[in-house]
């Protein structure tokens, strides 16, 4: 069982979720996904190990702890899997959203000084826009910034997309998978982030990558070199680093390493065995259930509460960790079968809910409400 950071920081705080958590320990293995890097890490024994890369951990006080060297990041579903033949229409792609850490009046710079210098690449950016909040951190001028730098006939070779629904996924996996096949090299003008999903997506297409060595960090260190990683170290640096990585040879026998660093199936290998030895270490023997991946791009940074959009889980923690305690061995390996567990876990207490509300005046049968019923029905009675 992994819960994030957030869920650490935001609710488990609260002693009575974190008491629940603490029962789940007889039964669970508790992990810590980290979504960011932290180099003043607190310690907390009610987990029993950390998935996060190298050096992205410092406990603050030298303690050891257990960690797992992987993350959402690792596991690129099937889709991103390069296609031979496939036209590279975009020369350069990026897909930061407009929020100030990623760099993005940067990256529009650097391809303005790549204009100016009389080579018009066609570049793709996918931008989503979150809904302004209280720290004010949204680029919510991003498009009148752009269209500030670049002429109607420029804006013909950059295209700026920019989305403001369902933030932070507007675009399902698949339509994303196709523009990353369709782009030459992607560009990650972060200054500070490490555990980047974007960029892993782009290694696992076999596309190489133009970014600071932050980003490239969950890159194996023999491997950050072109021409899957090109570096650049300030702003300036960064058109430049563009341009040798367009102009350079993208073939080397060891972009199958890079992208198996970044597929899901190689790094549900690599979790297995890491489980696995944990339990030994610790005198214990895990399910003989494989574990069930898909979607975990996802589905390891997913919160119970807050992050709204497809990024929650609309379900209270503690309620979760109710329902875990009290399902038999059956009925879990069944919802751990579904497609989207911990949603599959929240409509549980959804038809939970609907039960104890007051009864009303008969109404015409919604049907998707009964055919929600009718699967949970199956679902629990396959459990038994």
């Amino acid at each position: 069982m992994s819960f994030t950071t957030p869920e650490r920081d935001h609710l488990i705080k609260d002693a009575a979720v974190r008491a629940a958590v603490e029962k789940l320990k007889a039964r669970f293995f508790i992990g810590l996904h980290h979504n960011w890097h932290d180099h003043d890490f607190a310690y907390d024994p009610l987990f029993d190990f950390s998935m996060a890369g190298d050096d992205d951990l410092i406990e603050r006080e030298g303690k050891p702890f257990e960690r797992i060297g992987l993350d959402a990041c690792n596991f690129a579903p099937a889709s991103f899997a390069p296609r031979p033949g496939g036209e590279k229409f975009w020369d350069v792609i990026s897909t930061s959203r407009a929020v100030f850490f990623k760099g993005l009046p940067e990256f529009l710079q650097a391809i303005r000084t790549i204009y100016d210098s009389g080579r018009l690449i066609r570049v793709l950016h996918l931008c989503p826009v979150p809904a302004a909040n209280k720290e004010g951190t949204v680029l919510h001028d991003i498009r009148q910034r752009f269209e500030a730098m670049f002429s109607p006939e420029e804006r013909r070779f950059f295209n700026l997309m920019t989305m403001e629904w369902d933030n932070p996924f507007p675009l399902d996996l698949e339509t994303l998978a196709f523009f990353y096949r369709s782009s030459r090299i992607y560009v990650h003008s972060a200054p500070s982030e490490r555990r980047a999903r974007a960029g892993a997506y782009a290694w696992a297409t076999g596309m190489p990558m133009v970014s600071r060595d932050n980003v490239a960090s969950i890159l194996p260190k023999q491997l950050r070199r072109p021409p899957f990683f090109f570096e650049y170290d300030e702003p300036a640096q960064m058109s430049q680093a563009i341009l040798t990585a367009l102009d350079g040879k993208t073939d080397d026998p060891e972009w199958k390493a890079v992208a198996d660093e970044f597929r899901i199936g190689p790094s549900t290998q690599r979790l297995e065995i890491a489980l696995r030895a944990l339990a030994t270490r610790r005198g214990e023997s895990l399910s003989s259930q494989n574990i069930h991946s898909l979607g975990f791009d996802i589905r390891l940074g997913r919160h119970h509460g807050i992050g709204g959009g497809a990024n929650q889980v609309d379900q209270p923690l503690g309620e979760f960790c109710r329902l875990l305690l009290n399902m038999s061995d059956a009925e879990l390996a069944t919802v751990a079968e579904c497609r989207e567990p911990e949603l599959e876990m929240a409509s549980l207490t959804r038809v939970a809910e609907l039960k104890t509300q007051p009864s009303v005046a008969p109404q015409e049968p919604n049907p998707g409400l009964r055919g929600l019923k009718t699967g949970l029905r199956r679902l629990l009675s396959r459990g038994r």
